[in-house]
């Protein structure tokens, strides 16, 4: 074999390995979170709300696959509660700007 057969065959495989490893590691990631939120579950509906959250938001986060990584659904739940609870500044009544108008001082 020569030396460039045999390099390319190394890289390949270094970058297998390096996916693999990945691939490990956000499991590893997502299991630790998982096991987080379901400390979450175990708040109160009072306290859910003081972050943002609801019990469906937790539930259907626990209800994500073991590899996906369930605090990202619970940021875009928070994300979208926040956005619900903004008062929309577009929808409000706009007073028209009209300029003063004086009487006219009619000498006699």
């Amino acid at each position: 074999m020569n030396r460039s057969a045999f390099s390319s065959m190394t890289f390949s495989g270094t970058a297998a390995l390096g996916q693999f490893a990945r691939a490990l590691t956000n499991l590893v990631k997502a299991l630790q979170h998982r096991r987080e939120v379901k400390h979450l579950a175990e708040f109160d509906d009072r306290m859910l709300k003081d972050i943002g959250l609801t019990r469906s938001d937790v539930t259907s986060a626990l209800d994500e696959p073991l590899i996906r990584n369930p605090s990202w659904v619970l940021v875009r739940s928070a994300e979208r509660h926040s956005r619900a609870e903004r008062p929309d500044h577009s929808a409000r009544s706009i007073r028209p700007v009209v300029p003063m108008v004086r009487p006219i001082k009619r000498s006699a």
